[in-house]
Formats: C-alpha cells, structure tokens, sequence
C-alpha cells in the first residue's frame, strides 16, 4: 500500500513539472510576440511623421515638393517591404503562439484527466489502505496482537495503539522506547530478552525472536511472543528493526497444564510398571518355584534310583563272599555312580556352570565315530543316516558335552519313534547375519541338525520344549533336562539351539556351533595322555601336598594317591599350604580343590604360589562348573570329580610333565 502511494505521488509531481515547462513555453512565445508587435507600431509610427513631414514640404516647395514626392515614394516603398517582412514576421509567431496555445491547452487538459485519474486511483488506495489498517486492527485486537518499529539510526520507537493495551500502558504517560520495553519485562526474562535483542544485532540475524512474561496492570502476569525483521543498509548494517507481539498466555498455560498432566501420567507409568513389575516378579517366584519343584522332583527320584544301587550293593557286598558276586554289585555301583555324575553335569552344563573345553573339531569325522555309540542307544528299527560335505569348515566345541548334547537329541528322536524310522544326522557351513538372525549370532557357524520323522510336537510342546524340568515323558521316565542341557551348552559355547516340529511328521533339532580358525596338527597331544601312566618321574613316588576342607573326600583321594605309590600330605585350605610350604615342607606337586570355604579358594592359592613358588607344579580338581574364565585364566589342568583312579593318575603325570616341560631349557 505504501509503494502505491509513493507511485502516486510520483506521478503527480511529474505531471506538474510538464504542465510547468509548458506554460514556461507558452510565456516565451509570448513575450516575443508583443515584442514584435511592439516594434511594428514603431515602425507604422515612422511611417506617419514622415507621411505629414512629406506633404508640408510639397506645400512650400513646389519643385522640392516633386523631388520629396519621389524621395518619399522611394523611401515609402522600402518602409513597405520592411512593414510586409514584419507583418509576416508577426504572422509567424502570432501562428506560433496559436499553436502554443493549443498545446498548452491540450497539456493543460491532459494533466487534468491525469490528476482527476490518479486523484480517484488515490482516493481508492486510500479507501483501501484505512480498510487494511482497520482490518489489520481489528485482527491484532482480537488475536491480542500489536505491531511495533524501531528506527535503529534515529534509536525512535513507534508502537501500535495495540501495543499499549497489550502491554498494559498508559499512551499518555509511557514513551515508546527501548528502556520502556525492557523494563515491561519481567525481571526474571529480561536478561534473556535483552540477549537474545543484542545477538540479532550483533550477529545480523534477520529473525528476531523471543518470549518473556510481562506484569499487566489489569491482566496480572501475561506471556507475550515478540517476532521481528531485521532491515540492513547496503553496508550491512542495522537501520530498522520491525516486528509483531503476540499474547501467548492461553498457549503457554495449556503447555504447562499438558507438562504436569504428562509428569502425572509418567508417574502413574512408572507406578503401574512398578506394580507389573512386582507382580511378574511375584509370578516369576512363583514359576520358579514350580520349576525347582518339578526339577527336584525328579532329580532326587533319579538320584534315588543311583543311590539305591550303591546302598543296596554295599548291603550286599558285606553279606556275600562270592568274588564275582561281588564284582557284578560293584559294576553295577560304578555305573550308579557314573549315571550321578552325568546328571551332575547336565544340570552344570543347563546353569551354564560347566567349564567348557572346546577344541577344533572335523565334524565329519566325528559324525563317524558317534555312530557307533547312537546304535547302542537306539532300536534296531531305527536307521542312523549322517550327511557332511566334503568342505566343512572345522567346528569348536567340548567334544564331551557335544556328544552327550546329540545323544540326548537321539535318545528323544528314539522316543518319538515308537514304531521305528530314520535317525538322520546333517552338517552344514553357514554364515549368519547378526541384523536377521533370530538370536543375533554373526559371522561363520556349523548347523549340526538332528531329525526324526516321529510323532513331532505341538505347538505348544514346541514352545516349551527347552525349559527345565519340562517333560512330556510319563513320571519317573526322566528329569526333563536332555533339551535343557543341549539348550545350555549350546549357548555356553558362543551358538544357539532351535527346534522346529510338525505333529504327525517328526522334529528337526539344530545346534549352531562357531567356526574354529583351524584343525589342530596330526599328531598332536592331548591335554591328558590317553594311557595311564604307570607312575611320575619314571616309577619314583611323588611327594603330594593335598589341599581339601571335605575330611570324607581327603580321606580317600589320599588313599587313591597311596594307592598309586605316592607320598601325600593333606591340608584343610590354602593359607595352611602356604604355611606348610614356608615352613619346609618338601612337595613335588600340589593337588588342591577349586571350592573351599574360608574367603580363599584354590585359585586364589594358585595366584600366592606363582608369586612364592612358581617352579611348584599345580593340579586343580572340582566338582563345580562355577568360575570358568578364572580357571582357565590359570592355564593348569582341571579333574573333574568325581574322578576314577586311572584318571587320577593320568591327570598326575601330565600335570608334572607339563610343569617339566616349561622348567626345561629349550634346544
């Protein structure tokens, strides 16, 4: 609207200046005209004296009369060509001037129809201009707007009839400047008001903005929202800042109402997830409880069953005389107490208890030697396939768990066919995505399938098919931990286990097993010699030191160690070691428990003797899966118990040559 009226004015100053010079022309013409005509009247003046002075000389002088008659016609003529020069002179610039007339006249009357045109155009600007300024008024009344400018060079403040009501000011009393802003501010804001002004300045940013709390005299506390345009010179600097206020207390209020309302129902969030979260707990408890119920139930039916042979076998043996009576009560005692010790690790293996001992495996050749072992676990109308490409990749794992894994596997593929079928067996490489693999394993693993085409499970036998103690076997035919140790010691191995069955059609069981980097060298040794050792040291006694809190189990791994020609003497904990070893006990090796009570178990001994006696040789023996990684951390060898006494011994002699060998000098 402005530039329109600027336009305006333009235009109309234009007409002015052409309507001026036109007039200034018509002056000119004129002038000159009567000019002209002024010097024509002198000439006629001339003519008429001479005309009178003629004729009194023609009175008074006959002859002369004559000549002056000839003179004055002479002279007549040439006043005569002189008056028609002039006449035609005159003529020109009367027509001239005529036309000057026209002209200004067609100016005159061209810059009446322009100024009556633009007279009404800016009649109609204006009328559309007060229509906008009331619009524009209305609108900031109702949306408790106002509009505000600051000349920065001339530092002068114009403020809207708005911005006072807004601000709660008096037009009267209050000057529009920046001071008077500022301090309409909140003392709380006006530092933040006044950075965030300093900032668009200094920074020539052309948005301002901010928002601040101010006290109206009528309203009480309003929230106001001030936006301006910053406008720059040609050299970049700040010249006029423009901008709008805006009353934002409903918004503000409503997003202080919806802040609390949230912090309310994070509060109750966080008390209702408390609540479910007791409540699972609760259940949980209670889950477990069930659980442990069922576990125990029949882990003691099943060590019962172990403890009845050996007790009902002891019985025996001390009411019967017959040696090979004897022997068959004591074989079927050894295989009690074999079963016990499976069962032990099967539970140590599910807590992920059970130290690992993983070693490159061929897979393929394993298949084979396993077979054997599942034929004496199966019918005779079950038939073993097994499936191994030529380049599989060697798999690490404990050999061990892994056949007791596929042999719980196998025996409850045996199971789910009563009517007999086909056992098959499969491996395969296979590179696993951690992004779409279900248990988030990558990089490079070995599936080592077992399936059946059995009675398979369903859905719901399937979902539950891993848990402990969970069993679809009628009670007393197991404890419900085969899958569970399978579950366990894959997952103890860095893979996973996954089941997949269809009622009517039989169960495919997978284990996933990582990658090793490599098959170990043919003729490589085993941690622990296959043939039991005869004795240490070429058939001279040891001197063992034995350290274990168990009176009952030093009693008799002492006789064990006798047994085998050796020396022992017995400790009940590590400190007493340590102080019999100071104290001048001589000991070839020490043979110490994992697990003693006191607060310093076996390894922490380990840990003293590296320092005190590192050329003394340690043998770690245990019967629980707990501290792994410390165990191995040792790099000693671990017995497991329960243990035989052929184990014993072969754990002994590759204990000491293993301390020989790294005592040794190398070639």
């Amino acid at each position: 609207m402005d530039e329109e009226l600027e336009q305006l004015r333009v235009t109309a100053e234009d007409a002015r200046e052409e309507a001026a010079a036109l007039a200034a022309e018509r002056d000119a013409l004129a002038a000159e005209l009567a000019h002209r005509t002024a010097r024509l009247r002198e000439t006629e003046l001339r003519l008429q004296r001479r005309e009178e002075a003629a004729k009194a000389a023609r009175a008074a002088l006959p002859v002369q009369a004559a000549l002056d008659d000839r003179m004055q016609a002479t002279e007549q003529s040439a006043a005569t060509e002189e008056l028609r020069v002039a006449m035609e002179e005159l003529q020109v610039l009367a027509e001239e001037l005529e036309e000057s007339n026209t002209a200004l006249a067609q100016a005159n009357a061209e810059l009446e129809r322009r100024v009556e045109a633009r007279t009404t155009e800016l009649a109609a600007l204006n009328a559309r201009l007060r229509d906008s300024e009331e619009r524009l008024r209305l609108a900031q009344r109702h949306a408790g707007a106002a509009t505000w400018d600051w000349d920065i060079a001339a530092d002068r403040f114009t403020w809207s009839e708005e911005y006072f009501d807004l601000c709660g000011l008096d037009p009267r009393t209050a000057t529009p400047s920046r001071d008077t802003w500022l301090e309409s501010v909140l003392a709380k804001d006006r530092k933040g008001v006044a950075a965030a002004l300093e900032i668009c300045l200094r920074h020539r940013d052309p948005d301002f903005q901010a928002e601040y709390r101010i006290r109206h005299s009528r309203r009480g506390e309003r929230w106001l929202a001030s936006r301006g345009r910053l406008v720059c010179d040609e050299h970049g600097d700040p010249v006029r800042l423009i901008g709008l206020n805006i009353d934002i207390t409903d918004r503000k209020q409503a997003e202080l109402a919806l802040a609390e309302t949230n912090e309310t129902l994070r509060q109750e969030m966080a008390e209702e997830v408390k609540a479910r979260e007791a409540a699972q707990a609760r259940l949980f408890q209670a889950m477990k409880l069930e659980a442990l119920g069922q576990l125990t139930g029949g882990i003691a039916h099943d060590f019962n069953n172990l403890l009845c042979v050996i007790v009902s076998g002891i019985s025996l043996m001390r009411r019967s005389e017959d040696p090979v009576w004897r022997e068959s009560l004591l074989s079927a005692m050894e295989q009690a107490a074999h079963r016990g010790s499976d069962l032990t690790r099967r539970l140590l293996t599910f807590a992920r208890r059970q130290s690992l001992r993983p070693e490159p495996l061929d897979l393929r050749a394993w298949l084979e030697d396993v077979r054997e072992l599942l034929a004496r676990s199966l019918r005779g109308d079950i038939m073993i396939e097994i499936a191994a490409p030529e380049d599989l990749w060697p798999a690490l794992a404990d050999p061990g768990e892994l056949e007791l894994a596929v042999l719980n596997l196998a025996v409850n593929a045996r199971d789910a066919m009563p009517k007999g079928g086909t056992l098959r067996l499969s491996v395969a490489n296979a590179e696993l995505d951690g992004l779409s693999d279900p248990d988030g394993l990558e990089g490079p693993f070995l599936h080592l399938s077992v399936q059946d085409d059995g009675t398979g499970m369903t859905p719901e036998v399937l979902e539950r098919a891993f848990e402990p103690s969970f069993s679809t076997k009628e009670m007393g035919r197991g404890t419900g931990l085969g899958l569970a140790q399978v579950y366990g010691f894959a997952r103890q191995s860095g893979g996973a286990a996954r089941a997949s069955s269809t009622p009517g059609q039989g169960t495919l069981m997978t284990l996933l097993l990582p990658r090793a980097a490599a098959l170990p060298h043919a003729g490589a040794k085993a941690a622990l010699p296959a043939e039991p050792a005869r004795s240490a040291q070429g058939g001279a006694r040891l001197r063992l030191l034995l350290v274990e809190d168990d009176e009952d189990v030093a009693r008799l791994t002492a006789e064990m160690l006798r047994h085998l020609g050796h020396e022992v003497a017995r400790v009940e904990s590590g400190p007493a070691a340590l102080k019999a070893l100071r104290d001048g006990l001589k000991a070839d090796l020490l043979l110490t428990d994992v697990v003693m009570p006191g607060g310093q178990d076996g390894l922490d001994l380990v840990r003293r003797l590296e320092e005190e006696r590192p050329e003394l040789p340690v043998l770690l023996y245990s019967g629980y899966g707990g501290a792994p990684r410390r165990v191995a951390a040792t790099g000693l060898l671990l017995l497991r118990k329960p243990f035989t006494l052929e184990q014993l011994d072969r754990a002994l002699t590759a204990a000491h040559a293993r301390a020989h060998r790294h005592q040794s000098p190398q070639p």
